[in-house]
């Protein structure tokens, strides 16, 4: 039982279509506060302000949280309300994920604009799979619907009529989101807080929120195709983006430089600095072509080369702390098993031709399944979780 979704689209949308936590160390407590500098700044303006107007219950038991549509509160990007599902399995630990969906800027526009209506049943989301290492967790979907990469805050009128063309209310969306789940599973023992393309970007710029929702509970990442990489050779780019997409609040006072190289990783950086239970698990194909061609237009050759220098670093800073599974070839995600569980049913047959799409079971490096080293991941089983590499 799912809503129709439709594409925003751009000049690219005849070839394209579609774009797609913290942990603590067993037995250790989280550290005091790592974020609160980013308390009572513009990146948590939004928090207590939004609560859904209403809830309905499909035939699966999924609850959709529905949102008023209003001219300050959540929405998406072309004025559709916005909505939040919850899985309530009665577990003790919450998987929080963020859609993926693509990107919308003045010149690369193609992303979803309506909510997905309810939890699409495909891998880390399907209770009934048994790759799935959190098939019984209780689950918070996070819809994916603005194109701003759950960080935008700003409202552009490109042909001056007086109506917004582009709303971008991802910072108010996720907040108003994670606002839902604090509320619904005030005491999780465990949060991942996981997302997909897009989704995975967000999980980056979402941490922080994400912790202070959750001051006590053992927190971990798990970024899928969207590890920070951006524009390396042009650094201009990302500080144009995030002007455009009104995000500059992702930037914590303390780290003024964090986007200077033009990736956002210099973000987990201080991240892992801050909170030394903070443990992450980075997904992504060498040369992700959605990723590589599409969304950054650098070339499959040049994005393995910034995923590489990018990430490297981080594992030998902090090796315990945030290990790679870096798979050979162009597929992007590995968390869904298919574009569908993006989009939904409607997809066009010469889409799903084009995107390649991972999965728990096929993404592959050596003998070890994605799937598998994820289990690890969640259990604490650091052999079964080493930083790999294809090639």
């Amino acid at each position: 039982m799912r809503a129709a979704r439709r594409l925003a689209a751009g000049p690219l949308a005849p070839a394209l279509l579609a774009l797609g936590l913290l942990a603590c160390d067993e037995g250790q407590a989280p550290p005091a506060a790592p974020f609160a500098e980013l308390e009572g700044t513009a990146y948590t303006r939004y928090r207590g302000r939004f609560a859904p107007a209403s809830t309905d219950t499909l035939d699966d038991g999924v609850e959709v949280h529905r949102f008023a549509a209003s001219a300050d509160g959540p929405g998406c990007l072309r004025g559709a309300p916005y909505q939040v599902s919850v899985r309530d399995a009665g577990s003790p630990d919450l998987l929080v994920y963020l859609q993926g969906g693509g990107a919308c800027w003045s010149d690369f526009c193609l992303a979803l604009a309506d909510p997905v209506e309810g939890i699409p049943a495909f891998d880390v989301l399907d209770p009934a799979e048994p790759l799935n290492p959190m098939a019984d967790w209780n689950v918070v979907y996070v819809p994916y619907c603005d194109g701003g990469l759950f960080a935008g805050d700003r409202a552009w009128d490109d042909d001056g009529d007086g109506v917004a063309d582009r709303d971008y209310r991802g910072l108010r969306n996720l907040t108003a989101a994670l606002d839902l789940a604090a509320a619904r599973f005030p005491k999780p023992r465990r949060v991942v807080f996981a997302g997909s393309s897009g989704g995975a970007y967000g999980t980056i710029i979402g941490l922080p929120l994400v912790r202070l929702s959750w001051p006590d509970a053992e927190l971990r990442v798990i970024n899928d195709a969207g590890l920070g990489v951006a524009w390396g050779d042009e650094p201009e780019r990302l500080s144009a983006l995030v002007d455009e997409l009104g995000a500059q609040a992702l930037v914590p006072a303390s780290c003024p430089d964090c986007l200077a190289n033009g990736h956002l990783t210099g973000l987990v950086r201080w991240q892992l600095e801050r909170d030394p239970g903070l443990r992450i698990a980075a997904i992504s194909s060498l040369q992700d072509k959605v990723i590589a061609d599409w969304f950054l237009r650098i070339g499959g050759e040049a994005f393995e080369a910034a995923v590489r220098a990018q990430t490297a670093p981080l594992v030998v800073d902090f090796p315990n702390r945030y290990r790679r599974f870096l798979a050979d070839g162009d597929a992007h995600t590995a968390l869904l098993g298919g574009i569908r569980g993006f989009i939904g049913d409607d997809v066009p047959e010469a889409v799903e031709r084009v995107v390649a799409v991972g999965g728990l079971g096929v993404t592959v490096i050596a003998d070890q399944a994605v799937g598998d080293w994820l289990r690890a991941f969640l259990a604490g089983d650091d052999p079964g979780w080493p930083d790999r590499v294809a090639r």
